[in-house]
């Protein structure tokens, strides 16, 4: 099939018996589902396992209100929450599977063989999954740190994601964080009339200038340098005291402090790391483990949209290769390699003529 050809799958398949999977993908982000899209759209049974409640990845969790303005064909932006409903809708219309707060243990190697490929066997708390190849688009960074000493409140007027709210009348909105995040989180609540007390741990924050600016000059106060060392219900409002004596009175926390690494889920996976903790792929995104590619923040250094996007695309037709044309892959790295040592040959042989 051409790469640009679409094909579409029976709409009769019967996905809760099926004996294994064409393409499991780990993450419903932007990643896994431009994957998710390539391999369905391929005639490849396939199944998105995402950690959270629903997909969207980091647009949906940390930019769904805020306009993303480098998208190519959105010349206004378009929001994450938009944007992610978009393909998301996209994915389903073409029969992707999807499963929903289920989180990945481990990747097992099996011994069965289907048209002359190991299955894998996808491992998950809730059950596991046979298939021919896995697609990992998880994101280097995807649980939010969380504060102890607001989650002993077990309130709801704790969020570490903006809440989705139009309008916050003249609610006061405590923001803990000083990155980029916790930033866009604020200039949201003030532009939709709240107030905002901004507590930074560092005493200068992080983000972007232009957008502390903006919080300043839209009414924000900011507490730099301290932390919130208690927290207690002050009748309908919680009360923050701060390590500088301080207390401060909200109607809710907006908790943006980072993410947890994924790192240990990595190892248990028994894929090569770089030094960073990411995972180490080849040219054509696969892992140092036969079956298994890696894309988006899970390994890149360029944390964009239309990135993940493209890696995912590719990932994906890699993978279709590899199932329509067995060994198609290490085909293609051994001609790959044999033009290196050609070019290096070449290269050697003129430099050793061009010695004097």
């Amino acid at each position: 099939m051409k790469d640009s050809e679409v094909t579409t799958l029976d709409k009769d398949i019967d996905f809760n018996n099926i004996p294994y999977w064409d393409v499991v993908i780990i993450g419903a982000g932007p990643a896994g589902m431009a994957a998710s899209l390539t391999t369905a759209h391929r005639g490849l049974t396939t199944l998105v396992i995402e950690a959270k409640d629903s997909p969207g990845g980091q647009p949906q969790f940390l930019y769904a209100e805020k306009r993303i303005i480098d998208i190519p064909g959105f010349p206004d932006g378009i929001t994450g929450a938009e944007l992610s409903a978009r393909v998301f809708r996209q994915a389903l219309d073409s029969l992707v599977q999807f499963h929903f707060e289920e989180e990945l243990v481990e990747i097992e190697d099996t011994e069965q063989i289907e048209k002359e490929d190991p299955l894998k066997r996808v491992v998950t708390n809730k059950g596991s999954y046979l298939c021919r190849k896995v697609i990992i688009a998880v994101g280097l960074l995807h649980f939010p740190r969380k504060l102890s000493v607001l989650d002993d409140l077990h309130s709801k007027k704790v969020y570490y994601k903006n809440p989705k709210i139009g309008d916050y009348n003249g609610q006061r909105i405590v923001v803990v964080g000083g990155g980029d995040s916790a930033l866009d989180a604020a200039v949201m609540i003030l532009e939709r009339n709240g107030y905002v007390d901004q507590i930074v741990r560092e005493d200068v924050p992080e983000g972007k200038v232009d957008t502390l600016a903006r919080v300043r000059n839209s009414g924000g106060v900011l507490f730099a340098g301290c932390e919130i060392i208690n927290a207690e219900f002050a009748g309908d409002m919680l009360a923050l005291k701060l390590t500088n004596g301080q207390t401060v009175n909200c109607d809710m926390v907006v908790v943006q402090i980072g993410f947890l690494s994924a790192k240990e889920t990595f190892q248990r996976l028994k894929v090569r790391l770089k030094a960073d903790g990411s995972m180490a792929v080849d040219p054509y995104y696969e892992t140092s483990r036969n079956g298994i590619f890696a894309v988006g923040d899970v390994h890149g250094d360029i944390k964009l949209i239309t990135v993940a996007w493209a890696e995912g695309i590719q990932a994906a037709i890699y993978a279709f290769k590899e199932i329509t044309s067995p060994y198609w892959l290490n085909e293609k790295r051994l001609r790959d390699q044999r033009i290196t040592l050609i070019g290096e040959k070449i290269s050697q042989a003129a430099e050793h003529k061009n010695r004097p």
